[in-house]
């Protein structure tokens, strides 16, 4: 087990691959919580709420999910969990509308969200070019978050460039959307580094399902010191860290 920079045989890698959220790009603000972006989020879709009282919705929700009073997910990634969990928690700050069509409007909202680029982005994005390897993305995400990639990205990474989970009707940690992002590239599985800020569904599901050559684990706010990683996972801590694996 290793997550040295330099322990990684790249000789054959000919494409990364990247996720999109707090890998390349953070919505709102970087040290903006995933309640608060929920609040904000429901807030422009005109629930009436307050931060407060969207905590307490979610740790009442996560509590009754734990004890089995309540189905769903404590760390949705399908489309279906994160609609679910909207729908839990419209109903507990008792909001009118709980409907699923109401619910998708705000999973789709997500993505138009204001969005930013880390700094480190690219900078790195463009020296892998200059190396001339592939780059893409690989996101479990709704297709909203098209146009957002393109006000960003759009001069570096092409559209049929993007694998979306939306899109697809697969997400991650299922192999097959890590083999459909491999192909978009028209690449080999085998030559392919994954990037993500989540280790399992990431960084070792894309190596252990997909078959990628490494899953490189991007941990920007340094969670993981410590943690034994599996053979061929990575933990880098900024982007361009990722230029010394290769």
């Amino acid at each position: 087990m290793s997550s040295s920079l330099n322990a990684l045989p790249t000789d054959f890698v000919t494409a990364v691959i990247f996720d999109w959220d707090f890998t390349l790009a953070y919505s709102l603000g970087p040290e903006v919580s995933h309640i608060a972006r929920t609040t904000k989020l429901f807030q422009n879709y005109g629930v009436a709420c307050t931060l407060t009282e969207v905590e307490a919705a979610q740790a009442a929700l996560e509590a009754d999910i734990a004890n089995g009073q309540a189905q769903g997910s404590l760390r949705p990634q399908k489309k279906s969990e994160i609609i679910q969990l909207y729908r839990e928690l419209l109903r507990r700050l008792g909001h009118p509308n709980d409907s699923f069509d109401f619910a998708y409007e705000i999973y789709a909202g997500y993505g138009r969200l204001p969005h930013f680029l880390f700094d480190d982005v690219l900078p790195t994005l463009r020296q892998l070019q200059a190396q001339n390897l592939t780059i893409g993305i690989l996101s479990n995400h709704s297709t909203s978050v098209r146009q957002t990639i393109a006000q960003l990205l759009g001069d570096l990474i092409p559209q049929n460039h993007i694998t979306i989970s939306e899109e697809v009707g697969v997400h991650k940690p299922k192999k097959t959307i890590f083999k459909q992002a491999a192909a978009r590239l028209r690449q080999n599985p085998a030559n392919c580094l994954y990037v993500g800020d989540n280790l399992e569904v990431d960084a070792i599901a894309a190596v252990q399902k997909g078959g990628f050559a490494g899953g490189i684990w991007i941990d920007r706010f340094e969670q993981g010191n410590g943690i034994a990683l599996p053979p061929k996972i990575h933990r880098i801590t900024n982007l361009t860290q990722l230029i010394l694996l290769l």
